[in-house]
């Protein structure tokens, strides 16, 4: 049974038989634009377009929108759509672990300087980094989630949408003078590549029980570490509010499809 065939079967939308072709030329058109700014000239000259961004936009407006590229942040959202898409587990934790693997090992191999090291002056906003800027891993991390979502849906409206919000979080990066524009390009690349390799593995068929317990111990895993960052002492409270805000939802969301619903079905089947 192929993929189509097994969505079918699971009541799941079908996938576009044309979108591998899509994201294939997604990835070269990627690839056509990091062989562009590997010019530094062309570089330098697009991180100071979208740098300049900077000193007209609200600073917490900026930071809002590049912390959706957090893992804990994006993590939560993702949460929240695995409660819906529960048999697309298995190709996020690939797509995840993948890219835990890919990214720290490029960042670590390039040992690329910050912007911030090279430039005299520029715009900053929010915590200054000086070293392991390529790839970007905010940029792959929002990469990966629009790659999945990319693959998991049929309307071309959800795949625009998802790559406009992987685009716009990856620009933010160069804005908040974090990363150069071949930081935010490969991380893009990257990102869609896990998520590529990812949307091969098939979907996955859970128990009602089975799909309440992980979702939950996931759910678990980001409150701790969530906790862990949130008593930093340089904690930016409307980004702490984005990030629990996000936290109950995805608590309500779980509770509403595999808590509360579910007990009040057995209470009723029992009074029957």
């Amino acid at each position: 049974m192929n993929l189509q065939q097994q969505a079918k079967a699971m009541g799941m939308p079908a996938q576009d038989k044309y979108q591998g072709r899509g994201f294939i030329g997604l990835l070269l058109f990627l690839l056509c634009l990091h062989l562009l700014v590997l010019n530094s000239a062309v570089n330098l000259s697009l991180f100071r377009f979208f740098n300049g961004i900077a000193a007209y936009a609200p600073a917490d407006l900026l930071l809002l929108i590049t912390d959706l590229g957090d893992g804990i942040t994006l993590g939560v959202i993702t949460l929240c759509c695995l409660v819906k898409r529960p048999e697309l587990l298995l190709r996020v934790v690939i797509a995840s672990v993948l890219s835990l693997i890919l990214v720290p090992l490029l960042k670590q191999t390039f040992d690329a300087p910050r912007p911030a090291v090279i430039l005299e002056t520029l715009n900053i906003v929010g915590e200054i980094r000086l070293k392991h800027s390529f790839p970007s891993g905010h940029t792959a991390t929002a990469f990966l989630f629009a790659g999945t979502l990319f693959f998991a849906y049929r309307q071309t409206q959800i795949k625009c949408l998802a790559i406009t919000f992987a685009s716009l979080v990856g620009l933010s990066r160069i804005v908040v003078g974090a990363h150069w524009p071949e930081d935010v390009i490969m991380g893009a690349f990257v990102g869609l590549f896990c998520a590529y390799a990812a949307a091969h593995c098939p979907l996955v068929k859970l128990t009602q029980f089975h799909k309440a317990l992980i979702l939950a111990f996931l759910w678990c895993v980001l409150v701790v570490s969530e906790l862990d960052k949130s008593f930093d002492k340089d904690h930016i409270w409307p980004i702490l509010m984005l990030r629990w805000g996000l936290i109950a939802t995805a608590a309500l969301l779980i509770w509403r499809e595999y808590g509360a619903m579910h007990r009040v079905r057995r209470w009723l089947a029992f009074q029957g």
